[in-house]
């Protein structure tokens, strides 16, 4: 997992990565680190990680694809399977502007890319082994 951070945070603990600057992952520029700054406000990995938009969309992302399942065939819509595929600016509270610098960043256009978004899961990743971490000392 370490392979996916840049040297210089290679050797700290999980919790001291989690609370590190999103640019510490390997891929993320200082320009898309601003990005994410003026969109999201974040600062840190355990930041996005635990971002309500970025919660919002995997939730839409896992509901959209399991919709079949476990809705009701008399109730069952497509809409709610295509849900995903909207653009991400379709989540209440980001803009145009901010879906455009999302795209900047990391390529992002519909919800579901931002909800599978690589540098999402690793942040996630980092900050559920941060907190493994921390239960295990105590």
């Amino acid at each position: 997992m370490k392979k996916y951070l840049d040297k210089k945070y290679e050797k700290m603990s999980w919790r001291e990565v989690a609370n590190a600057p999103v640019s510490a992952i390997s891929g993320i520029s200082e320009q898309d680190s601003r990005d994410l700054k003026e969109v999201f406000g974040i600062d840190t990995i355990r930041e996005l990680a635990q971002n309500k938009y970025v919660c919002i969309a995997q939730g839409i992302n896992s509901f959209s694809k399991a919709s079949a399942q476990i809705i009701d065939k008399a109730f069952e819509s497509k809409e709610f399977e295509e849900l995903r595929k909207k653009p991400v600016r379709a989540i209440a509270g980001i803009s145009e502007e901010d879906a455009a610098l999302l795209k900047r960043a990391f390529g992002i256009d519909s919800i579901q890319e931002l909800a599978e978004n690589k540098f999402v899961c690793i942040t996630q990743t980092i900050v559920a082994l941060a907190f493994l971490e921390e239960i295990a000392s105590q």
